[in-house]
C-alpha cells in the first residue's frame, strides 16, 4: 500500500491540482469549528414514517487530535444553525422510512453526493450541487444495513478524494422494521491530508469518528458483553482492522450503495479484517477477558507519527501510552496515533478463569540485531541495512548476539498447554510482542503502556532486559508473532514470525506455511518499504506436491506495507482450493467449498486452504502486491505418485 502522503507529494511536485475549476464561484462562510459527532443522535425529523433532514456543506476547523491542540481546514456537513460535524451528521432510520432531504452547497466548489437514494443502488446514483445552490431529494429505506453517504469533485471516485472533500462523509443506518433501541456503534473511518509544497511538508491524519489515538473515545465493556458495532471505511485507502484478544463475527458487508447480510450458518469469525475504500461492515463480538485492549488499523503507517499533526506532543490523555509516568507502566515512548480505539473490559462479578495443570513449556525468545546484515535488492532497489530478527535459546547457552532469523523461529504450541515464553531484548531500544490472533490474558497481549489492568500494565521491554509472557493458547491454528513498538520501523526490520497451536504433531510433509513480510525498513519512515521476503526469500525454493494427497497451505501475511494477493495458478487458469480457517478459526461447513486459488489479504491476516492435486503438471504459487509493486512466484511442481508408493499408501490404510 503506497502511503497517501508520498503519492500526493510526487503529484504536487508534478504540478497537478487537487482541486477543479469552478473555485470562484460563490464566497464560502467563515469557517466554524467542527463538533465530534460519536454517531449517536440522528439528525433531522422523524415523524409517521417520514424522516425530514436538511444537510449544509460547509468549510470547518477541524481540530482531529486534542481539542486544545493544532487544527486544519477541511469541508464537513452540518445541519442549519448548527456546527459542521466530524463526520458527518447521522441519518438513521427504520425501514420503510421515506425521506425528504434538503441538501445545500455552501462550498466554492460543484459537489457530487453519494448515497442519497434507496438501498440497494448503484454506484452512481448522485446528486449534483453547484456552489450556492440548493436540491430537494426523496427516497425510500426498505433495506437494513451499514450505508454512507460522502461529496467529492465532479468526475472522482471514493478512491479518487485526496483534500477537503475528505471531510464530507456520514453515516447512514437503516434499522429493521420494529427494532428496539439500537443496542450498536457506529464507527466511522475519515482523514485529511494535503500534498507537500514548497512550504510545507505533506501532512495526514486518519480519525474514528472524529478522533485521532489517543484522543479517539474508550470503550468500556462489562466481560461477556455482547458488543455490535458498525464500521465504515469513508477513506479513499484500505484499512485492516484488527481486534486484539477476540474473535469478532462478520455479520455484514458493504458500501454506500448495497449490503450484504450472512445468516447464521454462512458467517465467519475473524481478528482481522481488510476494509477496502467505501467498505462497511457491521461485527459482532464477545469480551471474554477483563483488561485493556485495542482495535486498530494493522497498516504500520496508519498508527504511527506520520498520520499526527504533532507527534511529538505528550499526550495528557493517556500519558503512559505516550511515554509518561513510569509507574503507571510508561517509560520509553511507544507512540502510536492514528486509527486506534481503547477498549477497556471490566471484569464480571465473581468471574474465575480456571488456570491449566497441565506441566509449562518454557520459551526463551531473544531479540536482535544484526548491523550491515541485508544486502537487499528488489523492485529496482538496493542497500545494506541492519536487520533485526527473532531467535530461540537452545540449552543454556545463549546463541551469538548478531544471529537472527527472518522470519522469526516458528513457534509451535499446543492447543491446552501453559507456555512460558521469555522475550530478551538485546537490541539497543525498547520493544514489546505481540501474539497476534491468541485468546490470551491482557497483560502479555505486547502493547507497552496499555495492555493489562489499571495496576498491572505491560511496559516497554527495555533494552537488556526482559518480560515474562505467560498463557495456554485455547484454539489450534495459524497466527503471528511481531512486535508492536515503532512497528513501522522493527515489523519492517524483521521483527515477525509463525506461530502454530496444534492439537498434535504437525506433519510436515503436507502441512506447508508461507509467510509474507518486510526484507528492510524504508529509506524514508514517510514511504512504503519496497522489498518483501517470503519465508525469508526473494527467489523461495520450488514446492514439491504429489498427485491425490492433499496438503493444508498456511497462507500469513505481516507485511507492515502491503496488502498482497496469493494465487494458485498453471499458465491459463486457476487452480482450486478449499478454504479451511481464516485468522486461526475453524470456518463452518457451509463455507469450506472448492473455488478459484485466489486470495487478497491485508497485514495481520491468515488463511488456511486444503489443496488436493489432480494432475501431474506445473502450477506456480504467485505472492504479489493488489496495487503495481513487486510480484514472488513459487515454482510448484506436482508430481503422480509411482504405483509402488500407491501401493504402500493403500496398505497403509487398510490397516
Amino acid at each position: 500500500m503506497r502511503s497517501i502522503v508520498s503519492q500526493l507529494a510526487m503529484a504536487a511536485q508534478l504540478g497537478a491540482s487537487p482541486l477543479v475549476a469552478d473555485r470562484d464561484a460563490v464566497k464560502p462562510p467563515a469557517a466554524e469549528r467542527a463538533a465530534v459527532n460519536d454517531n449517536r443522535t440522528p439528525a433531522g425529523q422523524l415523524n409517521s414514517g417520514v424522516l425530514t433532514v436538511q444537510l449544509e456543506a460547509r468549510p470547518a476547523q477541524w481540530f482531529p487530535e486534542a481539542d486544545s491542540g493544532k487544527s486544519v481546514l477541511t469541508w464537513a456537513f452540518a445541519e442549519p444553525g448548527r456546527p459542521p460535524e466530524m463526520p458527518g451528521p447521522l441519518v438513521r432510520v427504520p425501514a420503510g422510512t421515506l425521506v425528504r432531504l434538503t441538501l445545500r452547497n455552501l462550498v466554492d466548489s460543484t459537489l457530487v453526493v453519494y448515497g442519497l437514494h434507496a438501498r440497494p443502488g448503484t454506484d452512481d446514483d448522485t446528486v449534483q450541487v453547484a456552489p450556492g445552490a440548493t436540491r430537494q431529494v426523496s427516497f425510500r429505506l426498505d433495506a437494513p444495513g451499514t450505508y454512507f453517504y460522502w461529496a467529492t469533485f465532479p468526475g472522482r471516485t471514493i478512491e479518487d478524494r485526496d483534500t477537503v472533500d475528505n471531510g464530507l462523509s456520514g453515516a447512514l443506518i437503516v434499522d429493521p422494521r420494529g427494532a428496539t433501541a439500537p443496542n450498536d456503534r457506529v464507527l466511522l473511518i475519515s482523514q485529511w491530508f494535503q500534498p507537500a509544497t514548497r512550504d510545507a511538508a505533506a501532512g495526514e491524519v486518519l480519525t474514528i469518528n472524529g478522533k485521532s489515538w489517543p484522543h479517539t473515545e474508550r470503550f468500556e465493556f462489562m466481560e461477556a458483553d455482547s458488543v455490535r458495532w458498525r464500521v465504515i471505511n469513508a477513506t479513499n485507502v484500505a484499512h485492516p482492522m484488527h481486534l486484539h484478544g477476540f474473535y469478532f463475527r462478520v455479520t455484514s458487508l458493504g458500501s454506500w450503495f448495497r449490503e450484504t447480510s450472512y445468516d447464521v450458518a454462512s458467517q465467519w469469525l475473524a481478528n482481522t479484517h481488510l476494509m477496502l475504500a467505501g467498505q462497511t461492515m457491521t461485527i459482532a463480538w464477545k469480551p471474554t477477558q477483563p483488561g485493556n485492549w485495542v482495535f486498530h488499523c494493522h497498516f504500520a503507517f496508519h498508527v504511527s507519527p506520520n498520520v499526527s499533526l504533532d507527534p511529538t506532543a505528550a499526550s495528557p490523555v493517556h500519558a503512559n501510552h505516550a511515554g509518561g509516568d513510569a509507574a503507571a507502566g510508561g517509560g520509553t515512548p511507544h507512540r502510536m496515533y492514528g486509527l486506534v480505539l481503547g477498549i477497556h473490559v471490566r471484569p464480571a462479578p465473581n468471574a474465575r478463569h480456571a488456570a491449566s495443570t497441565a506441566t509449562v513449556r518454557r520459551i526463551r525468545l531473544l531479540v536482535q540485531s544484526a548491523p550491515e546484515r541485508m544486502v537487499l535488492e528488489s523492485t529496482g532497489h538496493a542497500y545494506t541495512t541492519t536487520s533485526l530478527g527473532y531467535v530461540v535459546q537452545e540449552g543454556d547457552t545463549p546463541p551469538p548476539r548478531d544471529s537472527i532469523a527472518i522470519p522469526g523461529p516458528l513457534l509451535v504450541l499446543r492447543r491446552g498447554e501453559p507456555v512460558q515464553i521469555t522475550v530478551v531484548n538485546n537490541l539497543d531500544e525498547p520493544t514489546g510482542v505481540h501474539w497476534h490472533g491468541l485468546e490470551i490474558e491482557s497483560f502479555p497481549d505486547g502493547v507497552p503502556g496499555w495492555s493489562g489492568m489499571p495496576r498491572r500494565v505491560f511496559r516497554p521491554i527495555a533494552p537488556r532486559d526482559s518480560f515474562v509472557a505467560e498463557f495456554t493458547p485455547p484454539r489450534a491454528g495459524t497466527f503471528i508473532y511481531h512486535a508492536h513498538a515503532h512497528e513501522q520501523i522493527q515489523i519492517n526490520s524483521g521483527l515477525y514470525g509463525g506461530l502454530l497451536v496444534t492439537d498434535a504433531p504437525r506433519d510436515t510433509s503436507t502441512d506447508r506455511l508461507f509467510i509474507v513480510g518486510s526484507g528492510g525498513p524504508p529509506p524514508d519512515t514517510t514511504l512504503d518499504s519496497p522489498f518483501v521476503l517470503v519465508n525469508g526469500n526473494t527467489t523461495p525454493p520450488p514446492l514439491e506436491l504429489r498427485v491425490g494427497k492433499t496438503y493444508r497451505l498456511r497462507l500469513i501475511n505481516i507485511h507492515p506495507d502491503w496488502r498482497v494477493i496469493f494465487t494458485l495458478l498453471s499458465d491459463t487458469a486457476y487452480a482450486r482450493w478449499r478454504p479451511v480457517a481464516k485468522d486461526g478459526a475453524d470456518l463452518a461447513p457451509g463455507l469450506r467449498r472448492l473455488r478459484p486459488a485466489y486470495l487478497l489479504t491485508g497485514p495481520g491476516e491468515t488463511a488456511d486452504f486444503e489443496f488436493t492435486p489432480t494432475a501431474p503438471g506445473d502450477l506456480r504459487l504467485e505472492i504479489k502486491t493488489m496495487v503495481p509493486g513487486w510480484t514472488i512466484p513459487v515454482p510448484v511442481r506436482v508430481r503422480a505418485v509411482p504405483p509402488t508408493h500407491r501401493a504402500k499408501e493403500k496398505e497403509g490404510k487398510s490397516r
